[in-house]
């Protein structure tokens, strides 16, 4: 039974105590006519003070009500306005409210979520079950510390991506130390740590950058007096002409390196042109043709249709578009997918293969400079690639999963503004 009706209920009873019962009550004494109208008139007069007094309550009680609702809808308009998630439980850990960037971020839109704990709420939600259960769970950690919590939270996300959230968890208690409340409020930082990441991976690019400014050059004066005494002692020495072979390949592979080291180094102005990017694909692909029979991958390419000339350092973006397709060869794939697509001022290009894929940790650490699990990767390809790519004001990407393969994503304005 609600409070309000209990009160009702309440008056009711004593108004009708007071009217049948006095009036029993006088029935009772040898009162005179004038003395049985004078106490009538002083009864009715107490039941109206009685009743205006209680009136004045509900009227002063009412207001206090309106006020208070008045204070939540204020507090709920800057609850739902934060992009932040906030949330509050009670001791038990069941939800009282929560802002609607909550809702959408679980899920939750049009559950009647108070009063339910994060395990029953799971049922509403199939994709966030774990993440409603693991937040039971630090929830309970942080009632047992008794103290104010603060941790990173990782919440998937349905398109395969993540949100990460700064939490801070407030336990409240009762004077006799039982549980009263949870205060839970998580800001997003997914934004603030990607740039975390980009400036790391940018200090080690400029770190790497002078490093190859400063030894690449001196290094390709004696590998060019090399190349060339190797390549006449081959000439003039068929006996051992095996090993100058070898040689010469293992000479070409750090000129190789130190190519790409140059490429890491301050950056030098790029000459753009307008260039077909199908046929530059189609030219990379032919490139690599060779290498993918020798592997047994076949290699499907859709090119976009009406796709105009953009601007580009063509040269460069050849080797991004090598350096990629080289690797989704090496990584036992049977066939790869390439694809192009423009959309008004973008063009992207997706490159996917069915290999052994990738596990979460190695993506995470792709474009790391001399980072490679490769058994004679330098490292360095996706880390000049991703350079590549930043000097064109574009992005890329990468999705993948052990044992179905990698997609990389790789997305360049058209215009250079």
């Amino acid at each position: 039974m609600s409070k309000k009706k209990k009160i009702l209920y309440i008056y009711i009873l004593i108004s009708i105590i007071w009217v049948f019962g006095t009036d029993h009550l006088l029935s009772f004494l040898n009162y005179d006519i004038f003395m049985f109208i004078l106490i009538s008139k002083f009864k009715a007069v107490v039941f109206i003070l009685f009743t205006g007094v209680f009136i004045y309550y509900l009227i002063n009680k009412n207001e206090q009500i309106q006020e208070l609702e008045r204070e939540k809808e204020k507090l709920l308009s800057l609850i739902n306005s934060m992009v932040d998630f906030v949330n509050f439980k009670d001791g038990q850990g069941r939800w009282i409210e929560v802002n609607t960037f909550g809702l959408e971020l679980f899920q939750l839109q049009g559950v009647d979520y108070k009063g339910k704990k994060d395990s029953e709420l799971a049922e509403y939600s199939e994709f966030y079950q774990e993440a409603l259960r693991y937040c039971e769970e630090s929830d309970e950690l942080t009632w047992k510390s008794g103290a104010v919590s603060r941790s990173e939270e990782m919440i998937p996300l349905p398109d395969g991506n993540f949100k990460t959230f700064d939490t801070i968890k407030v336990p409240l208690f009762n004077e006799d130390g039982s549980r009263k409340a949870l205060v839970v409020i998580g800001r997003d930082i997914t934004q603030m740590k990607a740039a975390e990441d980009r400036l790391q991976k940018a200090e080690k690019l400029s770190v790497v950058g002078g490093l190859a400014a400063s030894v690449a050059h001196e290094i390709r004066n004696p590998l060019t007096s090399l190349k060339g005494f190797v390549q006449l002692m081959n000439k003039n020495d068929s006996v051992n002409r095996t090993y100058y072979e070898i040689m010469e390949g293992e000479l070409d592979r750090i000129n190789q390196i130190v190519g790409e080291l140059l490429v890491l180094a301050k950056p030098q102005e790029i000459l753009f042109k307008k260039t077909s990017l199908n046929d530059l694909v189609f030219n990379v692909i032919s490139l690599l043709e060779s290498e993918a029979n020798m592997y047994n991958v076949k290699i499907n390419y859709q090119p976009a249709v009406g796709m105009p000339e953009m601007d580009c350092e063509p040269n460069q973006l050849k080797q991004v578009f090598i350096n990629v397709i080289k690797n989704s060869i090496e990584a036992s794939s049977s066939t790869i997918d390439i694809k192009v697509f423009h959309r008004r001022e973008r063009v992207k290009v997706v490159i996917s293969d069915d290999g052994s894929g990738m596990e979460e940790e190695r993506l995470k650490r792709l474009g790391e400079p001399f980072y490679s699990v490769k058994e004679k990767g330098t490292g360095l390809g996706l880390t000049v690639s991703y350079r590549i790519i930043e000097s064109h004001n574009g992005k890329i990407s990468f999705e993948s999963k052990v044992g179905e393969g990698t997609k990389v994503e790789i997305e360049i304005p058209m215009i250079r503004k």
